[in-house]
């Protein structure tokens, strides 16, 4: 959603350029370029997707900025935060001018508006509502469900599934100070709510991902690592506001060559904050086997990262996998949840991200030719990634990946070199 002014600008420059881009896409061309006409033609249809996407979002900031929209309707309370946002702009108010009115910094409702006012009060959101002299009336109405429905029909959830104690060990329940025997006579009550909490439709969530993997992982495992995941990504928000469309490979490259600093893994979090992706690092569950997920949450992106190989090169070759996600394939209604085992063999939507993937972290031209592919010593190496303004740990990491070959340049990929900018995340070490 596009709340203020710049973003109104950036969005409509935006549009221009995909718009552009759609126009002048030659499909014989880009199939001959990937190796693929099927490839080419889901590259053309996503580009057509997010200028239908950012032309809606502008579309919708423009009528509310004529101020013909005067009627906010919301099914649930979730939707609160979208009101009050839209409300602002139909009053013709700035975030600034807002904020003027209730006497707190413009960065205070730039903060709230971002991560869709997470962070309010219940206080603070009456008084924006009625500093926006926005009427609200909603009737109330207890839903009677029969006692455990949930369990019947093949499509069910059974809570006694998840990994209760796994997820006991690891705190998941909080505000819950039973024992581990407590917790798992509670399961149905205290893992439906840790589930609910973070997705609406749980049974629906528990059939419809896009999986990697290349082991019978547990899927009731799998629901549980995402619903964390989704739980701390609300949690902590994003500085900046994601726009449909805003992602290209000037961004990518800008990320990559973060990877040149000693703490790039922090600085790679910093960067997706600031174009409004959260970055969560969550240790995998056992039987899930993940390295990664590209998910959204409400429309928003949300990258899960496992770390169960503490490596630089493998840190800097999922993440910019799951960006090319974000960025190619996850559509709102349709593909919203990817879930990666890196080491499985990969389909062909999976086998494009990993060549964008590769594309991104070195350029294919300049691959081709590099001597460090052929010679394959550290020298080599280091003098290449000061040529890209990249992390050495990369190069290594695909000369090793090529072949096979994982015993060479051991002491260049950057082992142990990630999970320690994660301080805040335990890994059970």
């Amino acid at each position: 959603m596009i709340t203020n002014e710049r973003q109104y600008r950036i969005s409509k420059a935006q549009l221009s350029r995909l718009k552009e881009a759609a126009e002048a896409f030659d499909i014989d061309e880009a199939a001959s370029r990937i190796g693929s006409k099927v490839l080419a033609s889901a590259e053309l249809e996503a580009l057509r997707s997010e200028e239908e996407v950012l032309a809606e979002q502008i579309r919708e900031y423009e009528a509310l900025k004529s101020g013909a929209v005067t009627v906010f309707k919301a099914k649930d309370l979730d939707e609160l935060p979208t009101i009050l946002i839209r409300a602002r702009i139909a009053q013709g108010l700035s975030q600034r001018q807002l904020a003027d009115m209730l006497a707190i910094k413009e960065q205070q409702i730039q903060r709230y508006e971002s991560d869709d006012y997470a962070s309010a009060s219940l206080r603070r959101l009456g008084e924006i509502a009625n500093a926006l002299r926005l009427n609200m009336s909603e009737v109330a109405e207890l839903r009677q469900i029969p006692s455990r429905q949930r369990h019947q029909g093949p499509d069910a959830i059974d809570w006694a599934l998840f990994p209760v104690k796994e997820m006991y060990r690891r705190h998941w329940f909080e505000g819950f100070s039973g024992s581990l025997a407590s917790a798992i006579d509670q399961a149905d009550i205290l893992v439906e709510e840790f589930v609910t909490s973070a997705i609406r439709q749980p049974v629906a969530a528990l059939h419809r991902k896009r999986v990697r993997s290349g082991s019978a992982l547990d899927p009731y495992a799998l629901l549980a690592w995402e619903c964390r995941v989704l739980m701390l990504a609300k949690r902590s928000g994003t500085k900046g506001r994601f726009i449909q469309g805003s992602l290209d490979d000037d961004w990518l490259n800008g990320l990559v060559k973060e990877s040149r600093f000693a703490n790039g893994p922090a600085r790679a979090k910093d960067y997706l904050d600031a174009a409004g992706i959260s970055l969560v690092v969550e240790p995998h569950l056992s039987h899930t086997y993940l390295d990664g997920a590209a998910l959204l949450s409400g429309g928003k992106p949300v990258i899960g990262l496992t770390l169960r190989f503490d490596r630089l090169d493998n840190f800097w070759f999922v993440l910019v996998h799951e960006l090319v996600h974000i960025m190619k394939h996850l559509r709102k209604g349709e593909v919203e949840e990817i879930f990666d085992d890196m080491q499985a063999e990969p389909d062909e939507l999976e086998q494009e991200a990993d060549e964008l993937a590769g594309q991104a972290l070195i350029p294919e031209e300049v691959w081709e030719i590099a001597l460090a592919r052929y010679v394959r010593t550290e020298d080599s190496v280091k003098l290449l990634a000061e040529e890209l303004k990249i992390s050495p740990a990369i190069i290594a990491g695909r000369i090793r990946n090529e072949p096979s070959n994982y015993t060479i340049l051991s002491a260049l990929v950057g082992q142990g070199e990630v999970r320690k900018h994660f301080s805040e995340v335990s890994f059970g070490q």
